[in-house]
């Protein structure tokens, strides 16, 4: 197989240029790349859920996720409270500090959601999406053995 169609080769070049662009943009507003897509999980499907449920959702591992929580909260923008279902659980919810920084996460997703699929018809981007879905799911399967 010729070496520019590299699944490989193509993914590491588009994750590496795609990090760069996003450090440089969310950067001025101190966070990580690790934490913007945590806070886009939270202000686009909603808050009150709990750790394990973040871990699954961004396919991250508990620690990542205390670390994330730890420093978010300690920079106001969550908060914990327990379960009321379970005691032993604690739900994670935004602060009012999220009204800060709502339209700038949402700008910058855009910004790469147009960036990805710029010159692509909205048919092109839902088979792409679901390409994808469905790529994660098969390396989840090898993965998760």
């Amino acid at each position: 197989m010729p070496e520019k169609y590299s699944v490989l080769k193509l993914y590491a070049s588009i994750n590496r240029k795609l990090i760069m662009h996003l450090r440089k943009k969310i950067m001025p507003y101190g966070f990580s790349r690790g934490e913007f897509p945590f806070l886009v999980r939270l202000l686009k499907k909603g808050d009150g859920i709990s750790q394990k449920e973040i871990c699954e959702d961004l396919k991250i591992s508990k620690s990542t996720t205390s670390k994330m929580i730890n420093k978010l909260q300690g920079e106001g923008y969550l908060r914990m409270e327990k379960d009321p279902n379970d005691g032993r659980v604690k739900l994670i919810y935004l602060t009012d500090k999220k009204h800060e920084i709502e339209d700038i996460v949402r700008e910058i997703e855009e910004e790469v959601n147009d960036i990805l699929f710029k010159d692509f018809s909205q048919e092109e981007r839902e088979i792409f999406i679901e390409h994808l879905h469905r790529i994660s799911e098969n390396v989840e399967e090898v993965v998760d053995k």
